[in-house]
């Protein structure tokens, strides 16, 4: 979030990380990258709405063995022919940009084993949830550690 200092200007960012949360086998910089593709998304999807709201939560998966990152706005929201295709290459919906950051996105989580999709969140806006794998652990951290990641 503080890359985007003067970007994010006039939105109340709200923050959810469960600190309990285990650790994920992750490369930090390119979890960053991918977070910071989903708000520089997310804060341009609300340049035109009145309630501007960014929240990001981390929490335990639905299913066992799996922690979510759910980066969420107060946009516009998808339509379900843009679900489809969020994720290609080239694919945009804003006239500025190249259509990659979303792809680039899925392939950084593909790379850490896990999955993302795109939801529209109630009342307004989307969600975007990342779920990553979490990292084995029996006690000992065999992982060196600038690559073993609680929360973010």
């Amino acid at each position: 979030l503080m890359l985007f200092e003067g970007r994010i200007q006039g939105i109340r960012i709200e923050k959810h990380l469960d600190p309990s949360l285990p650790p994920v086998m992750a490369d930090p910089e390119a979890l960053r990258r991918a977070l910071a593709n989903l708000i520089d998304n997310a804060a341009e999807a609300m340049q035109e709405s009145l309630l501007r709201v960014l929240s990001i939560e981390t929490t335990l998966g639905e299913r066992p063995g799996l922690a979510e990152i759910i980066v969420a706005d107060t946009g516009p929201g998808i339509t379900d022919d843009m679900r489809e295709r969020l994720f290609l290459p080239w694919f945009s919906t804003r006239q500025r940009g190249t259509g990659l950051g979303l792809s680039i996105v899925a392939k950084i989580v593909q790379d850490h084993g896990g999955s993302i999709r795109a939801e529209n969140s109630a009342p307004a806006g989307a969600r975007f949830i990342i779920e990553l794998p979490l990292a084995e652990t029996d006690g000992v951290d065999h992982a060196p550690a600038a690559t073993l990641t609680r929360s973010v």
